[in-house]
């Protein structure tokens, strides 16, 4: 699976989810804040690298997710840059023109998806869902229903790709294959997408019957088995994030 966590050995995978989440977040807030270019292909060369030698992840692995956020970042990058208006030329073709400036800002706009999409696929890959809402309840003091809710969100991601990988081998064994033509195939694809959901609506279903079934949100406090190790240079490295966070905003 793509976005799914899968157990390992590596510093990220060692990190406690709090602080984890705590430098993901910074990550979020500083592509938000730098502009340019060139300062995010900074930030998503840093977050690839981080990745890579932190988590554990393969190049093949990230380059599946920058695939899938391309197909929205491409065509972004293309209307903005020949839509925004700029003063140096680089190109002009009748009322189309591609100038410095929407270049850098399509660039800019476009990095900053693929490094938040990356950052994120980052932490989930690392992060077994059941110790983040521990800490949640736990540390933050968060109500375990809310905490739960977002595990079974990062558990379903994972669900709904098996569904679509399940349902288009079958269309391919009964010979239904992507047909040719834009009409078709949007047709096609609408009822992809349809048999996706629908299957998904049915796990959702069989989830909440089985959280009720035992009980799920009859007791106010809740406990948990696994006890979770904080390295000390785990919340540390959260702070140093946070503190060049706060000077990025205040210089900015």
């Amino acid at each position: 699976m793509l976005i799914q966590y899968v157990q390992g050995n590596s510093i990220l995978h060692r990190w406690d989810p709090l602080s984890k989440l705590a430098v993901l977040m910074c990550v979020a807030v500083v592509a938000m804040l730098w502009e340019g270019a060139l300062l995010q292909a900074i930030l998503l060369i840093g977050c690839v690298l981080t990745a890579r030698w932190a988590g554990g992840i393969s190049f093949r692995h990230l380059m599946r997710g920058v695939k899938l956020i391309a197909v929205v970042a491409i065509p972004y990058f293309i209307l903005t840059a020949f839509t925004v208006p700029g003063e140096i030329v680089w190109f002009q073709w009748g009322p189309l023109k591609l100038t410095a400036q929407s270049v850098n800002q399509a660039g800019e706009m476009s990095l900053r998806m693929i490094t938040l999409f990356v950052s994120s696929m980052a932490y989930i890959v690392s992060t077994d869902p059941q110790e983040l809402v521990a800490e949640l309840v736990r540390r933050l003091h968060i109500p375990y229903r809310f905490a739960f809710g977002i595990s079974a969100a990062l558990t379903f991601l994972p669900i709904l790709e098996e569904e679509g990988t399940s349902i288009r081998a079958a269309q391919q064994v009964r010979g239904h294959r992507v047909p040719k033509g834009i009409v078709p195939k949007l047709s096609w694809w609408g009822k992809f997408v349809a048999a996706v959901l629908l299957n998904s609506l049915r796990r959702v279903q069989q989830t909440a019957g089985a959280m009720e079934s035992k009980g799920f949100g009859a007791y106010s406090k809740r406990t948990f088995r696994k006890t979770i190790r904080i390295p000390v240079w785990g919340p540390l490295i959260a702070v140093i994030a946070a503190l060049f966070t706060v000077w990025t905003w205040w210089s900015a």
